[in-house]
């Protein structure tokens, strides 16, 4: 199982974190082999903070204990894999761009493994399954991944509603009182995803959120999240591409999660689907 990359996880939610967490953000950031092998209560006092503070900053990495977060960095400074995310600079070479693409995909795909379950992943799933309707939207990038869902639960044989109108959404919303709305937002703060979420929740429809990580309104709201690697700033936004790939992977690591635990069905389903579309291709 890949393991996301912690100093990376710390370097993007540095800003996010309370103070007292901060320092020991930064204590890990300058000396991360002596955080790998240190005591809570070392880390603590080198750190000028609380063994209480180190517990809560693990918890913010989405990290169960101190003793895992040791192992998980540990195996990272063990690793000589090189990891980051890398922007683009004025003339960058043809082989440049592909590389540092490619290098992106990797950390953003490794990270985003590494955070999530199986566990997450069945639940949702079944969250999915049970749903008579399954409503989905999203603005920009993230109307792309909308549109992805839409597309592989259609071939699933579950009703879909989509729309680029909130409005039609909403509308879709109070003409049914049971279904799963999929709201997808990278940055977890776009106005009309979180407006929605509010009144799904309202219309008493489960809220399954698929976000980066790290503190959001609609981590706040959904009942079910997913949640992808965290890449830094960038100037000409390289890593919001490698975002909306960790998005597309996590949907297809649900969606065949879903195909392998109903197969027979699918595989039926997935035959009855392409015999639908086959006229339109002549």
């Amino acid at each position: 199982m890949s393991q996301a990359s912690i100093l990376n996880r710390i370097e993007t939610l540095f800003k996010d974190l309370p103070k007292s967490e901060k320092k020991v953000a930064e204590m890990v950031l300058q000396d991360p082999a002596f955080a790998s092998a240190s005591s809570i209560h070392s880390l603590a006092k080198r750190a000028d903070t609380s063994a209480a503070a180190i517990v809560r900053f693990c918890k913010s990495l989405g990290l169960k204990s101190f003793p895992d977060f040791k192992r998980q960095l540990y195996s990272e400074l063990s690793s000589p894999v090189a990891s980051g995310y890398y922007d683009f600079e004025e003339d960058e070479s043809f082989d440049g761009i592909s590389q540092k693409l490619l290098a992106n995909y990797f950390q953003t795909l490794n990270d985003t493994a590494g955070q999530i379950s199986e566990a997450k992943i069945r639940t949702v799933s079944e969250q999915l399954e049970k749903a008579d309707t399954i409503y989905t939207y999203g603005v920009g990038a993230s109307w792309l991944v909308a549109q992805d869902i839409a597309q592989k639960w259609l071939r699933a044989g579950k009703q879909v509603v989509i729309s680029q109108d909130e409005h039609v959404i909403a509308m879709a919303f109070a003409a049914r009182k049971s279904g799963v709305f999929f709201a997808v937002s990278n940055s977890g703060e776009t106005t009309s995803v979180i407006e929605l979420a509010e009144q799904a929740k309202q219309n008493n429809l489960t809220v399954i959120g698929l976000t980066r990580f790290g503190p959001s309104k609609l981590k706040a709201k959904a009942d079910f999240l997913l949640e992808t690697s965290r890449a830094p700033e960038a100037k000409f936004r390289s890593t919001a591409t490698s975002s909306k790939q960790a998005q597309f992977f996590i949907i297809d690591v649900l969606y065949y999660h879903y195909v392998s635990r109903h197969y027979d069905q699918m595989i039926e389903q997935i035959r009855e689907s392409r015999q639908a579309t086959d006229r339109f291709r002549q």
